[in-house]
């Protein structure tokens, strides 16, 4: 047990395996050369190949699984409104600048705000329009949004929407 506890104790933490840190008296003797060459073998293939790979693999694909969320996260904040989830290539093709869009038309901070004084209101002192916002949010639909929608655009169809079908995307967007 001790010597097979040693083997990969030492082995893995060798450079080249358990072979760097065992003597040459093997050399001089056929059979012990030979069973330890196997076992020196097997050990290399099995612990430093595969296992120490395989380990190092799950990270190295962990590491760029997040960075690629990360990156698609960052595009979507730059490229997207956050209001309404439209392109900035559509606004664009539109001659309408994204930014303008954005400070102006769908300005989350109002948004925000808007929510905010929504759900500080009483229910007896709100509007019909102010009540039905505040039931949406409670039961978590989203249509009281205008999600894929903006008044600088017009009627916008979403290019996929061809067919003169609704789209899966937009059924999935109207529901929280």
């Amino acid at each position: 047990m001790e010597c097979a506890v040693t083997y990969f104790n030492l082995g893995v933490r060798a450079g080249g395996g358990i072979g760097d840190l065992l003597n040459e008296k093997a050399i001089r003797n056929p059979q012990i050369y030979w069973v330890r060459w196997i076992t020196d073998m097997i050990f290399y293939i099995t612990v430093i190949l595969l296992l120490m790979n395989m380990i190092n693999g799950v990270i190295v694909s962990t590491f760029s699984q997040i960075r690629e969320e990360s990156n698609d996260k960052e595009e979507d904040i730059n490229n997207k409104c956050f209001i309404c989830s439209i392109d900035r290539v559509e606004f664009e093709k539109r001659n309408i600048p994204f930014d303008d869009h954005m400070r102006e038309e769908h300005n989350k901070d109002d948004y925000i705000m808007f929510l905010v004084n929504i759900k500080l209101l009483s229910e007896k002192s709100m509007d019909c329009n102010q009540f039905y916002i505040n039931e949406c949010i409670k039961i978590g639909d989203v249509a009281c949004f205008p999600v894929l929608r903006a008044l600088s655009l017009g009627v916008f169809e979403n290019e996929g929407e061809e067919d003169g079908g609704g789209s899966d995307d937009e059924e999935s967007v109207k529901t929280i």
